[in-house]
């Protein structure tokens, strides 16, 4: 049972869409508007980078990386920021290192390309995902924090240089 991370392909989308609106459906029941967004994974990739996780073949768990700070899914003004979005693991797959090994490629990728630091948001009651970011050396930047009519996102950086 090896842990692959590698980048999506379009056969993986439909797996990759049905996992994260599942985990997603774990914080938040009624995804409403927002579900169209987390299942548009060729949208995605067509403005970013979405990376995929398995275990013997079978997709486990997902994440969008942001290099490009002009992309429309960027969440950050700072042209030397990368991003991460829409980490996602398969709500029967937690715990077994998927979402911690989709963020370090992230964190590999952002610094590959000479970023300076990587931005996300997160909702408040995503507490696996804050755990993972703490571990892996994120802060709360409360200057990234969003305030939207239906959430409240929590900013969190990691510098990637000094």
């Amino acid at each position: 049972m090896e842990l692959v991370v590698r980048e999506a392909e379009p056969a993986d989308y439909p797996a990759i869409a049905d996992l994260a609106v599942d985990a997603y459906r774990t914080i938040d029941p009624a995804l409403g508007s927002y579900e169209a967004r987390i299942r548009d994974v060729a949208g995605r990739a067509s403005v970013a980078t979405v990376l995929a996780a398995s275990i013997d073949g079978r997709v486990i768990g997902t994440v969008t990386y942001v290099g490009d700070p002009s992309s429309p899914l960027s969440e950050s003004d700072d042209p030397a920021d990368a991003g991460v979005r829409l980490l996602a693991v398969a709500p029967a797959a937690m715990g077994h290192g998927a979402g911690t090994a989709l963020v370090e490629r992230c964190i590999e990728l952002a610094r590959a390309h000479g970023r300076r630091r990587l931005v996300l948001l997160t909702r408040p009651a995503m507490h696996a995902a804050h755990a993972i970011y703490a571990r892996l050396g994120f802060i709360r930047a409360p200057e990234l924090d969003e305030h939207w009519e239906e959430a409240t996102l929590l900013g969190y950086a990691k510098e990637l240089q000094s």
